[in-house]
């Protein structure tokens, strides 16, 4: 599984520590009110490489808070630099999911924040890059309650890092401009830092300003990014005000996370005349993405309906099976199994899809209660369980795919439902509307009676939400 990765001359971290080398004075990331030279990102992260060497860690799992600013960067390279892997923690989540992150790492050392061992950075480290196989552990949704961990390897990030190192149209360069919108939490942040690290760009951190998607938005105008990744909820946010707003210096433009709708990628192409636009799919276990269509070379049918588009042809790394309709994955730019599980050497993804009559790869649904939230992955039945564990009454959450919609049904105080989801879930998890009911409405065979459900929240103005 780890070939790939050892068998090259330099690894990743090497490569980035070089090209951070070759440029000291050029700027590694600015935003936010903040301007870091190539040069200060590399010397804090030796700062922080030394802190975690004095503990004696290695190939072993850190926590990294997220509220350390822009010095989070200089802490996840400093875990490649030491051999180690890092964990992302939010600075937001609740105790007790941050309990269960540390209970199944068994992490002993974290990098901003106390609730273990805390790592801090210290002046001295010589250099000596370990190659280590770990490269950062991402939790997705479990149907028990529990969240899932996802270890990615060293070997399975070379594997996605290659495609674009190599690719035979996208050219990243030391010009280039990476945005990153999104939470560390969430693995394609790990491609906004990754690719301009590698090639000598410019990391761009936006404004938080209350709505997200403006602050995305000056970001890009007022520092000239030429390269974004976003979730298809951006352009279903904003389609009212695309079409007053241009972003001609954009040259690459990623969306993944969700379906990409065909009418809403025609709003936002509109808005990037000079970009290069990608639909790009792939779970957490297959590292970021791993497929890709180029937008701008598809019929323009696919774009004219409300249907998703196409998910692409896959990546070198990965091998791509449709199995009675579901994705099956391996290769190395898939993961080797979950954490503390056995290991696996084939990925069954739960994505349902087909082969349209142009060959093109299309996204029909899940085959389980999973649904693509805020980007993330959420098991319905989750919420369920750990809401209906701390409440007497009852709890279903349904998701509306049409509306884009998630809704927590209950027939209890919904203020106090509310509080709970609060306490018990990452902000991401947050539903559209918490809404209180007497009884589910069940049809003739006593399934839930989903068209009279949508009635009641979407045109029953008598009901209580």
């Amino acid at each position: 599984m780890y070939c790939g990765y050892i068998c090259n001359v330099e690894s990743l971290i090497q490569k980035i520590v070089s090209k951070l080398e070759q440029s000291s004075s050029t700027i590694a990331i600015e935003g936010n009110g903040i301007s870091v030279t190539n040069a200060e990102l590399l010397q804090k992260s030796r700062d922080y490489a030394y802190g975690i060497s004095q503990k004696g860690v290695e190939d072993s799992w850190i926590g990294i808070s997220t509220n350390l600013g822009w010095e989070v960067y200089s802490a996840i390279l400093a875990c490649w630099i030491t051999g180690n892997g890092y964990v992302p923690i939010h600075s937001d989540f609740p105790k007790s999911r941050v309990r269960q992150i540390v209970s199944q790492t068994n992490l002993e050392y974290c990098i901003g924040n106390s609730f273990v061992k805390e790592i801090s950075p210290s002046k001295g480290f010589k250099e000596n890059i370990k190659k280590g196989q770990k490269a950062y552990l991402m939790f997705t949704s479990g149907t028990t309650g529990v969240p899932k961990g996802v270890p990615i390897s060293q070997g399975n990030l070379e594997a996605f890092a290659n495609h674009y190192l190599h690719h035979k149209n996208i050219k990243f360069t030391a010009q280039d401009k990476f945005l990153q919108s999104y939470e560390l939490t969430f693995d394609v942040s790990v491609f906004c830092f990754l690719m301009p690290f590698l090639v000598g760009g410019t990391l761009v951190i936006p404004q938080k300003t209350k709505v997200k998607n403006l602050g995305l938005f000056k970001a890009i105008q007022e520092y000239d990014v030429t390269v974004t990744s976003f979730v298809p909820s951006v352009i279903r946010l904003t389609k009212e005000l695309l079409p007053r707003v241009e972003f001609p210096k954009l040259r690459y433009s990623f969306f993944s996370g969700e379906p990409l709708i065909g009418d809403w990628a025609k709003v936002w192409m509109q808005s990037v005349p000079n970009a290069e636009v990608y639909n790009c799919y792939g779970p957490t276990e297959t590292v970021i993405v791993c497929t890709e269509e180029l937008l701008n070379d598809l019929d323009d049918t696919y774009f004219n309906t409300d249907y998703p588009l196409p998910l692409g042809k896959k990546f070198k790394g990965i091998n791509l099976k449709i199995i009675d309709r579901e994705i099956v994955f391996s290769g190395t730019q898939t993961f080797g199994g979950y954490l503390n599980q056995e290991s696996v050497s084939l990925y069954y993804s739960g994505d349902l899809a087909h082969y349209d009559k142009n060959g093109k790869l299309i996204f029909e649904g899940r085959k389980d209660n999973q649904i693509q939230w805020n980007g993330y992955r959420i098991e319905l039945d989750e919420i369920d369980r750990v809401l209906s564990n701390q409440s007497p009454g009852w709890i279903k959450t349904v998701f509306f795919k049409k509306e884009v919609k998630l809704i927590v049904f209950t027939n209890q105080d919904k203020e106090q439902i509310q509080t709970l989801i609060k306490n018990s879930f990452p902000d991401y998890y947050k539903p559209s509307l918490v809404f209180q009911i007497k009884d589910l409405p069940l049809n003739i065979n006593g399934k839930l009676d989903l068209a009279k459900l949508k009635t009641k929240v979407f045109f029953d103005e008598s009901s209580t939400q």
